[in-house]
């Protein structure tokens, strides 16, 4: 009877004409996109979610017009029974409350099959028009939107069930819709309440399901709030036909609802979550590295939150937005459940100068306690919960840490580490970077030592010569330090220390005395890695570091043709053999090279112990140009005034040149690895933080590339996963006119010849 009034609905049939037409409208927007950045040249990688599931998907946008429809359907459920009197029957009748409620509930789930239905009917669409097309993904979010639908249907009827009038029941369900989606953001600083209304929020459930992740906690949600709101109907169809007391009532309610919140509270302990990846590629899921990772750790976890009300990054940690912030931690907890999350808050000038001058800006005039006062007041955020940033001087160094927004992971063993946010777009660590943390708290990872006392480049000087950004900036993202290395300065006159595993002698200006060579030759015998880089003009000093392994930087400096840019920058590529080393080196290529500015070739005669491969070589002569491709230039030195030209007479030696070199060669069960590059600026601050028309620098790849391979592939954490290969799309331009009249006309006709025939016919009867 249920089905029939439904159907029998002319609303119904408008809905599902007005969804259908809005779906087609959505999908031919993107599709159409889709299309022409295909025509005209652009590279186009995964489509299925660029078009179905990202957030100007099309499920996410047909997502934000179901709370439009649900109430037009549901507001007649019970309302309309009670304003024609019709209800009287449903009492007679030999059927109880129960089937009352669940005869009209199960026809309003089978009305979001249909509207199910045809989700299914433009992802049909996908599979014959998209390479390798992420079907399971798109399914998985077609049932995250029909299980949106049942929790609205369900609130719909409770809603109805409360008074006999339609446009009051559909008004009341739009409020309730409205709550449920905002209460998320409500009470949110208040601890106890936090967790309650937040799991109560409907906005952005389906969001996971729509990324292609089943959760066990979305999915017991949109069940226990339609049990909710089904059981809530249920008492009240109950206290009318019995009129019973209201705190019978009350009791009712009451325990229903913190029954369904205690098992609510259940479904999000970490212990309980079960996830089911349907990607392709297991997007939504830790790669094998880190899972790796994760089975290593051993008893409980905290992570201890420090959040500076004066920093950038408060909003992040501040109270109201403590769960989302805890989200980020969200697929780590699914490996390892042991892992316990706290805030604590507290007060202190930040450090840079940019900052500094920002926030004595915002506070001119003011002591520290009363910006704090001003700052907690516009956060509308209790002051008393600040504490002066010496307060957890037993726990952290926060003044080390430029007074950030930082986290400490801590192990119950004791061994901690520190997580920090960085200055760029994204600002909060993802897989690598957390991945990496929980690794140097279980293995012991790589220690660099940069060796000083022969005016080396420096690890912590932040001018344009140095390698902090590379090394040791603690707010770039992808500093060596934020991805599992630690650094430390030493001189040679005493042996290295025994926790070195890689050693770093960068542009050496003043000679090694005997006591140093024959440290660093017996770290060397040890079997310890090691970088050697040199730089213009240092082939006396350096030279000597390198004889034992029977190469050499030749005299000169390499010089090559590059259109607009001086003979002395060199665009060195990677080898075949390169390659091979680490994968961070396969994006080098001849438009994308590594810049050395000023570089020395290096010559080698190999020895029978090592293993020799030239990972990167100066410019080759290109086919159908005249001039040779590169030489080590031993007479100009004026780039600018003067043109270089190859003489062989004087010993200038045409290239390719070798100016990265890597050395190999097994040590008992291990094997030593060394790097030796021509030049030392191509990994400094400057080097990596300048553009150059026509080239894609890939300076930081090598440097990373060169540190993944001297760590033993440790760190940084390979986070790769497989390409995604729906990337092309067989349609064209001119096929589009056809398939838009199909999804945006005939589609949504069909509901109306249909929804004609059957009123038709109704009324001939």
């Amino acid at each position: 009877m249920e089905l029939q009034k439904m159907f029998y609905s002319p609303i119904a049939w408008l809905v599902l004409a007005v969804f259908s037409i809005q779906a087609g409208i959505q999908l031919m927007q993107l599709t159409n996109d889709a299309v022409m950045n295909t025509e005209l040249g652009y590279t186009i990688r995964n489509l299925t979610r660029m078009i179905y599931t990202e957030q100007s998907g099309v499920m996410n946008r047909m997502q934000n017009y179901l709370y439009l429809y649900i109430p037009l359907l549901t507001m007649g459920l019970f309302s309309h029974e009670f304003s024609s009197g019709s209800i009287k029957l449903l009492y007679s009748a030999p059927v109880s409350n129960r089937q009352i409620v669940l005869g009209k509930y199960l026809s309003m789930v089978i009305f979001g099959l249909s509207m199910s239905g045809i989700l299914v009917i433009i992802s049909i669409f996908g599979v014959f028009t998209i390479k390798d097309f992420d079907l399971p993904l798109v399914l998985t979010a077609i049932l995250g939107l029909f299980l949106v639908v049942c929790a609205y249907s369900a609130i719909g009827l409770f809603v109805s069930s409360l008074t006999s009038y339609q446009i009051v029941a559909a008004i009341g369900t739009f409020a309730i819709l409205f709550v449920l989606g905002e209460i998320g953001n409500l009470w949110q600083d208040v601890e106890f309440v936090r967790d309650i209304t937040y799991w109560l929020s409907i906005n952005g459930r389906s969001d996971t399901m729509i990324r292609g992740l089943i959760g066990s906690e979305d999915v017991l949600y949109f069940i226990l709030v339609s049990g909710l709101f089904i059981t809530f109907t249920i008492f009240r169809l109950k206290g009318i036909r019995e009129r019973s007391p209201k705190y019978i009532s009350f009791i009712r309610y009451a325990g229903a609802f913190m029954l369904i919140s205690f098992v609510g509270y259940l479904s999000t302990l970490p212990t309980l979550m079960y996830y089911y990846d349907t990607t392709r590629t297991k997007t939504n899921t830790l790669t094998l590295n880190s899972q790796q990772v994760l089975a290593d750790l051993k008893g409980k976890v905290k992570i201890d939150t420090y959040v500076n009300i004066f920093d950038n990054s408060f909003w992040s940690g501040a109270p109201a937005n403590q769960k989302f912030d805890m989200s980020r931690y969200d697929q780590y907890r699914r490996f390892y459940p042991d892992i316990d999350l706290s805030y604590n808050y507290y007060y202190a000038l930040p450090q840079g100068e940019e900052v500094l001058q920002s926030h004595n800006k915002r506070f001119e005039g003011l002591s520290t306690e009363e910006a704090l006062t001003k700052a907690s007041n516009l956060a509308e955020v209790d002051p008393e919960i600040f504490k002066p940033a010496d307060y957890y001087a037993d726990e952290i160094d926060l003044a080390s840490e430029q007074n950030r927004f930082v986290s400490k992971i801590t192990t119950e063993a004791g061994n901690s580490t520190p997580l920090r946010v960085y200055d760029d777009m994204f600002r909060f660590p993802n897989e690598s970077q957390i991945t990496a943390a929980f690794k140097k708290l279980t293995t012991e990872l790589p220690r660099v030592g940069f060796v000083t006392g022969h005016q080396e480049r420096d690890v912590n000087d932040f001018g344009s010569r140095g390698y902090l950004m590379l090394a040791n900036e603690k707010s770039f993202r992808y500093a060596l330090i934020n991805n599992g290395f630690e650094f430390q300065e030493l001189e040679l006159a005493v042996p290295v220390d025994e926790q070195i595993d890689i050693l770093i002698i960068a542009d050496v200006k003043k000679e090694f005395s005997a006591q140093e060579l024959q440290n660093l030759n017996a770290y060397i015998e040890a079997g310890g890695n090691l970088v050697i880089a040199a730089d213009l003009n240092r082939q006396q000093m350096m030279n000597p570091l390198v004889a034992p392994f029977g190469v050499s930087f030749l005299p000169g400096q390499i010089v090559e043709y590059n259109e607009g840019y001086g003979m002395d920058l060199v665009t060195s590529e990677v080898t075949d053999k390169g390659k091979e080393l680490a994968y961070l080196f396969t994006s080098i290529n001849d438009k994308q090279p590594v810049m050395m500015p000023g570089a020395l070739a290096i010559s080698y005669k190999p020895k029978s112990e090592f293993k020799y491969i030239s990972v990167l070589e100066s410019d080759a002569k290109r086919e159908g140009i005249d001039e040779v491709g590169s030489w080590n230039e031993l007479n100009t030195s004026n780039f600018i005034d003067e043109t270089a030209k190859l003489d062989t007479a004087i010993g200038e030696i045409e290239g390719p040149h070798t100016t990265a070199l890597a050395l190999t060669r097994n040590l008992g069960d291990r094997e030593q690895r060394i790097m030796i590059l021509g030049d030392a600026d191509f990994i400094s601050n400057g080097e990596l933080s300048v553009t150059r028309e026509g080239y894609r620098a890939q300076n930081f790849a090598m440097g990373t590339g060169m540190f993944f391979w001297l760590s033993n592939g440790e760190v940084p954490i390979d986070v790769r996963r497989p390409e995604l290969t729906d990337d092309r799309i067989y349609l064209e331009k001119k096929d589009m006119p056809f398939v838009k009249i199909l999804y945006r006309l005939i589609i949504p006709l069909l509901f109306a010849i249909t929804f004609l025939i059957i009123w038709l016919r109704r009324k001939g009867r």
